[in-house]
C-alpha cells in the first residue's frame, strides 16, 4: 500500500522536512494581502523574501482561509490519488479552521472520482481516503504528522496506524507567542473568544505585551497575557525544555517563527533549548511560519509543538 499523510500549510510543515519524506504533503491555504489573493507558502526561499517584504507592516488587511472543497477535490485528483492508495488527511483544529469541514465535505464524492483518475493510470486498486481533526494546529500538527508517517513507514496496520494517531494527539500541545496583542484579540474573537477586551489590547499595545497562548484538543487558552515579549519567549522555551526532562512521547520539538529564520537561531533561549534535546536525545525542527499561520499570528511569533509525557506541566 503506498500511503501519504497530507497537511494544510497552518502546520508550517518546515520544506526541508518535506524534502526528506516522501509520504508527506501539505496543501496551502488560501491568503489575501492588501487586496492580493494567493496560496500559503511552505519554501524557505519564498519565505525569506515575503517576510523581507514585511508585507503585514501597519495592519495592512490581510486574510487567511481554507482551501474550498473544490480546491481540495482538484488536489486530491491530480496530486494524490494517481500516486498513493491511502491519503490520512489530518486539519488544523477545527476550531480555528474550516479545512476539516471542507475536507469532509469533498471526501463524499473524492473515493468514486479517484477511481476514475486511477483507471485512467492504469491502477484497479480502490483509492481511499481517511480524514480526522488534528484538535491541534501549527507546530503540534506537524508533530503528528511525523508521528504518523514513522508508525507507517515502520510497517504498522492502517486500522492500529489511525487508532494510535487519535491517541498521540491528545497529548500533543502547541505553544505559541503571539507578537501582537491586537492581533491575539482579533483571532481569539473570530474562534468566539471575548477574553482581551479593546481597553486591554490597546493598554497591552503600549506596555508590548505578547500573549503566550496554548490551543490542544480543540481547546484555545490564554496561558500568560500581560508579559511582554522576551519574557514569554523565556518562559516558552524554558517549558520546552522542562518538558524534555520530564520525557517526551515523541523525541521531537518544532519551534515555528514568523520572520527569518536567523533571528529565531540568534535567540539565546532556542540555543539552549537545542543544547538540551541534544543532551537528552531529542530532535529540535525549525523553520518559518508559512504566510497563513504569520497572518494569524502576526510577523515576530514564534510556535513550539511538544508532546510532553508530564500533560499538567504548563509554561510559568
Amino acid at each position: 500500500m503506498k500511503y501519504v499523510v497530507i497537511v494544510d500549510s497552518m502546520s508550517n510543515i518546515p520544506a526541508h522536512v518535506l524534502k526528506t519524506r516522501d509520504h508527506i504533503k501539505a496543501i496551502p491555504l488560501n491568503t489575501e494581502i492588501g487586496g492580493k489573493v494567493g496560496i500559503d507558502i511552505l519554501d524557505a526561499e519564498k519565505l525569506k523574501h515575503f517576510y523581507k517584504q514585511n508585507l503585514l507592516k501597519d495592519n495592512a488587511k490581510a486574510n487567511a482561509t481554507s482551501p474550498t472543497p473544490e480546491q481540495m477535490t482538484v488536489f486530491l485528483l491530480n496530486e494524490i490519488a494517481p500516486h498513493y492508495d491511502c491519503a490520512i488527511f489530518q486539519s488544523t483544529s477545527a476550531l480555528l479552521s474550516d479545512v476539516f469541514k471542507n475536507v469532509k465535505e469533498c471526501a463524499k464524492t473524492i473515493e468514486n472520482d479517484a477511481r476514475i483518475v486511477r483507471k485512467m493510470a492504469g491502477i484497479t486498486e480502490p483509492f481511499r481516503l481517511i480524514f480526522s481533526n488534528s484538535g491541534n494546529s501549527s507546530s503540534g500538527q506537524t508533530l503528528l504528522a511525523l508521528y504518523t508517517d514513522a508508525l507507517l513507514n515502520k510497517g504498522v496496520a492502517l486500522e492500529t496506524v489511525v487508532e494510535k494517531a487519535d491517541g498521540f494527539k491528545t497529548n500533543l500541545r502547541t505553544y505559541s507567542v503571539i507578537s501582537d496583542i491586537m492581533q491575539a484579540r482579533s483571532r481569539m474573537k473570530m474562534i468566539g473568544h471575548k477574553t482581551i477586551s479593546m481597553t486591554s489590547a490597546v493598554s497591552g499595545q503600549l506596555q508590548r505585551n505578547a500573549p503566550l497562548v496554548s490551543v490542544s484538543n480543540d481547546v484555545f487558552r490564554i496561558v500568560h497575557l500581560k508579559i511582554g515579549y522576551k519574557q514569554a519567549i523565556k518562559s516558552l522555551f524554558e517549558h520546552a525544555e522542562q518538558c524534555i526532562e520530564s520525557g517526551l512521547h515523541l523525541p521531537i520539538i518544532h519551534v515555528s517563527y514568523a520572520g527569518e529564520i536567523s533571528n529565531l537561531h540568534g535567540m539565546k533561549e532556542f540555543q539552549s533549548l537545542q543544547n538540551k534535546a541534544k543532551l537528552h536525545g531529542a530532535m529540535v525542527i525549525s523553520g518559518m511560519m508559512s504566510v497563513s499561520a504569520c497572518i494569524n499570528y502576526s510577523s515576530g511569533s514564534v510556535s513550539v509543538g511538544i508532546a510532553p509525557k508530564d500533560q499538567t506541566l504548563d509554561p510559568k
